[in-house]
């Protein structure tokens, strides 16, 4: 998203498919101010929030239109970003999380176990987790790079989603 390219590619989806919230992974942004988010969402009538590029975590950017949600909160965790709020014409309320999970895998088990609780313990049954899990559930949705398939690793990436939605 530091690139002006990249900033009017999204630009374009958002005008296209006019989504009410867009989450973004790798943004590799360290700050972000009124500018850069009219200048991806393309109006006034947005919300945000970010965690900045820090090391390896690439950053995440979570923009929503504020004329269909009311966001309550956004809060930050390592490798998390979660907006909880309310659809204005139903009135239902929501959990959105944008995750960019780490390589490592103790580390991504770590992050599976904290966002089911978060997820259990929140009450609210409308929950949308999206992002760059950095990993697949299946051996046959591997695409791209010719890594080593761990099953232990998906069967805890499974676990997770199992576990966390009912």
């Amino acid at each position: 998203m530091g690139g002006f390219e990249k900033r009017a590619e999204v630009h374009r989806f958002i005008h296209d498919r006019q989504p009410f919230v867009v989450c973004l992974q790798e943004s590799k942004l360290t700050s972000v101010d009124e500018f850069i988010v009219k200048s991806i969402w393309g109006s006034d009538c947005c919300g945000y929030s970010y965690q900045a590029f820090v090391g390896a975590s690439r950053g995440l950017l979570t923009l929503w239109d504020t004329s269909v949600v009311e966001v309550w909160c956004t809060i930050s965790y390592r490798h998390l970003l979660i907006i909880k709020g309310m659809v204005l014409l139903s009135g239902q309320d929501f959990i959105i999380v944008n995750v960019y999970a780490p390589c490592d895998s103790s580390a991504k088990q770590e992050l599976w176990l904290r966002l089911n609780q978060f997820i259990i313990y929140s009450g609210i049954v409308n929950v949308c987790v999206c992002g760059d899990f950095n990993f697949v559930r299946t051996s046959a949705e591997r695409r791209g790079r010719n890594l080593l398939f761990r099953q232990v690793d998906a069967d805890n990436f499974n676990n997770f989603i199992d576990g966390s939605f009912f």
